[in-house]
């Protein structure tokens, strides 16, 4: 008997996720200049052509790939800033968005924009503007966790609350990809720490 309509649409969708999550398990890793479609191929084993049937190009894949990726950290940092909780433990829960991708026990994942940002060069203008949308979106996010913790006293710190939140967004970025080669967990841990104690009251 030939498959429902609506059983072929959920197959559809369940090959589509399973290429964007093996897409984006490998550019977190290697980066997406390493990435091939026949790496995913292999991985999901299906043929090639069968990936461009969903995602004609590979630019095609990874900006499906940035919306998905994005939309899901925004859900998370909505989370976080619609808690009751103080700033303080809104700081400590953002915090642990990035020790989180090391905690798996996979130690060799970056941030995905991250990591896509060493090959910003090589890469088309509608994934740069993904990219630029979600570093601009945190900095938003964190500048609005420090100016509360200000406000509140949870936080004392000199300057103000937006290159504050560069800072300690730059830092996490770029700790994240030192962590992959020396220290994993316990150096994020550790620069969490010390970042918490530079700024708190």
């Amino acid at each position: 008997m030939p498959a429902s309509k609506s059983t072929r649409m959920e197959s559809t969708t369940n090959t589509r996720s399973q290429i964007l999550d093996i897409a984006q398990d490998l550019i977190q890793r290697n980066g997406v200049n390493a990435m091939s479609y026949a790496d995913i191929s292999k991985a999901v084993g299906i043929r090639k052509a069968s990936i461009h049937y969903y995602f004609p190009s590979k630019e095609d894949l990874v900006i499906d790939l940035l919306d998905r990726y994005n939309e899901q950290f925004y859900c998370l940092l909505d989370e976080i800033m619609a808690s009751p909780e103080s700033p303080k433990v809104k700081l400590n829960n953002y915090f642990g968005l990035f020790e989180e991708t090391l905690s798996s026990g996979e130690q060799d994942k970056a941030c995905l924009c991250g990591i896509l940002t060493a090959e910003l060069k090589t890469l088309s203008t509608p994934i740069v503007e993904r990219v630029t949308k979600f570093y601009r979106h945190n900095e938003e996010y964190l500048e609005q966790i420090l100016q509360s913790g200000l406000e509140t006293g949870d936080f004392a710190f000199a300057g103000n609350p937006q290159t504050m939140a560069r800072l300690i967004f730059s830092l996490m970025e770029g700790d994240l990809l030192i962590a992959r080669a020396d220290g994993g967990v316990a150096r994020i841990q550790s620069t969490i720490q010390q970042m918490m104690a530079l700024i708190k009251s």
